[in-house]
């Protein structure tokens, strides 16, 4: 199975209960309990031996009595490209900001010019279906470093917000 795919596909997707277990003893993340069964708004998970981190989101924690773990929902996934095989088809040393355009979407933030100039190596890819891939370049934008994704689910509108 590959579970750097399986991963990427449930960014933003809650009722992964038996998947987490699965997905939690493969990836042999710290800490174990995974999902928690206890309530908490957000647990982070790292794994040292695999090179990913992962971040769970309990909505509405402040209103739940108890844990329910099908209502985690998978929030944010960073990968270390050069420990995993990367989602979406992406090839960890041959890509290029331009290819991974043709492969994930030529709706970018970052990626100008200016911003490689300045250091800035990652192009942030927002792809129809919500879902948004970081893709951290090496320094001579050839190759992948990074991955990481979450998944959009809605945005506000910034007329309707409060002043801070």
């Amino acid at each position: 199975m590959d579970w750097v795919s399986e991963a990427a596909q449930r960014i933003g997707c809650c009722g992964l209960a038996e998947w987490l277990l699965e997905f939690a003893s493969w990836a042999e993340l710290t800490p174990t309990e995974c999902p928690p069964s206890g309530l908490a708004k957000k647990v982070d998970y790292a794994s040292l031996s695999r090179g990913l981190k992962m971040t769970l989101l309990y909505p509405f924690a402040e209103r739940a009595a108890s844990a329910d773990p099908q209502a985690w929902v998978l929030h944010d996934l960073e990968i270390d490209a050069s420990r995993l095989p990367l989602p979406c088809g992406l090839n960890v040393s041959a890509e290029t900001p331009r290819s991974t355009q043709r492969k994930l979407s030529a709706d970018t933030a970052f990626g100008r010019s200016v911003d490689f100039r300045d250091g800035n190596y990652r192009v942030v890819h927002y792809l129809s279906d919500g879902r948004v891939v970081g893709v951290g370049f090496k320094p001579i934008l050839v190759g992948i470093e990074s991955l990481h994704l979450q998944r959009i689910v809605t945005m506000p509108d910034f007329r309707t917000m409060g002043t801070p």
